[in-house]
């Protein structure tokens, strides 16, 4: 470890120090919910925050957020794309409807400063806020922006980015480069002992979207190294519609396996893990840079813009992942490319080197640090010694 000393931004709590009313707009993924939760977690650090969320009411969103207490409300709103020009027009003419609803929400519940996390009811949320006046910023996770940032960051007074190469999508006087954020109890992983075993440690991570393929495809690879004596101990989360299907396929084939359709103290199983398989959504990435953890990429295909392939492109670049198409790649070589890593501990320490050298563990502070300076607080500047791990870097925001 290194140990550094950088200027750390803390509130001023001066007697007429008030609750810091947020909202959150946005959802409908892991990878749009979780760097909001961060961003509050970090706030609430600092003082109390009253917080109200404007999402679109999926499972992924309801389960992460059913654990806080927390105004939480649905807007009944369309994607923008994806649904062919008839979808179009009618999430055109719905605009309006769900603008006036979250105007109405604004209004009753008088937040200091609006954020957007993504998803398509980022739009109206954002939209109401430059109507009542409100200061607004927005977080973009991936390399390549979706036409809903891309169009809401026009109402935003403030962009966060998670990769410096999205700077050139925005306004340069609006935009901060911060990395994503990343949540509390995976940071606290980071410090997270746990003892090795003589086998090689997969972790598989089905995705929220598309999870089928990348399940059967991992699964079937697995079972192509135990059919070759090479084994492995395996956790491997599915989602919750694929669960029984990849029990049974490696009860079938006597694999020793824990699956689970979410695993809720992921930052543990990634200390766990040798190696990790996934899709290559910003949220994931974050954590994997964070952690500083190899893995294999491999993005869904029909992500918006093709942003996924972006992401691994970025890692697999840098040296910190190795990134395949779906359809370029099968079973057989997918097994190959497991054991070729995994018996390669040196190719293993250099590509979890290359991931840490790429994360940003205080992405959720200065994003917090900067939603509470456009609330209206100000901040006092103190000296803090801590310690970092070697190829983080700490950006001082001011």
């Amino acid at each position: 470890m290194s140990r550094e000393i950088y200027k750390h931004k803390t509130i001023t709590k001066l007697p007429n120090y008030q609750i810091t009313k947020l909202v959150v707009a946005g959802g409908g993924t892991g990878g749009h919910v979780f760097p909001g939760i961060a961003v509050v977690e970090a706030m609430e650090s600092h003082g109390p925050v009253d917080i109200l969320w404007i999402g679109t009411g999926r499972p992924v969103e309801k389960n992460a957020l059913s654990g806080h207490k927390w105004d939480y409300r649905i807007l009944n709103t369309r994607p923008l794309r994806g649904s062919g020009i008839a979808g179009t027009i009618r999430s055109l003419a719905g605009l309006p409807f769900s603008t006036i609803r979250a105007c109405s929400w604004l209004k009753s519940f008088k937040p200091h400063v609006v954020l957007g996390v993504g998803g398509y009811v980022s739009g109206p949320a954002l939209l109401a806020a430059r109507i009542l006046r409100i200061p607004a910023a927005l977080h973009e996770q991936n390399l390549i922006p979706g036409l809903t940032n891309r169009l809401a960051s026009r109402l935003a007074k403030t962009v966060f980015v998670s990769f410096k190469e999205t700077v050139k999508y925005f306004p340069k006087n609006r935009v901060i480069f911060t990395g994503n954020p990343i949540r509390k109890n995976i940071i606290q992983s980071l410090n997270h002992s746990i003892t090795k075993s003589p086998n090689f440690r997969l972790l598989v991570l089905g995705g929220s979207q598309g999870a089928r393929c990348l399940n059967r495809l991992a699964g079937s690879a697995i079972q192509v190294l135990w059919q070759s004596g090479f084994h492995l101990e395996i956790i491997h989360q599915t989602g919750k519609l694929d669960v029984s299907h990849v029990e049974k396929f490696y009860k079938d084939a006597n694999i020793p396996a824990k699956v689970t359709p979410f695993i809720s103290n992921i930052g543990e199983s990634y200390s766990w893990a040798d190696l990790v398989i996934c899709r290559a959504g910003a949220g994931t990435l974050a954590e994997l840079t964070t952690l500083g953890k190899p893995s294999i990429l491999i993005p869904y295909p029909w992500a918006t813009d093709s942003h996924q392939d972006a992401n691994a492109r970025e890692l697999t670049e840098a040296g910190a992942a190795k990134y395949f198409l779906e359809e370029e790649i099968g079973a057989i070589k997918l097994a190959g490319e497991i054991q070729s890593l995994l018996e390669d501990p040196q190719k293993l320490i250099n590509m979890g080197e290359n991931a840490r050298k790429l994360g940003k563990l205080t992405a959720a502070a200065e994003i917090a640090s900067t939603l509470i300076e456009m609330a209206g607080h100000t901040f006092s500047y103190s000296e803090t010694e801590t310690n970092s791990l070697k190829g983080f870097s700490v950006r001082n925001h001011v």
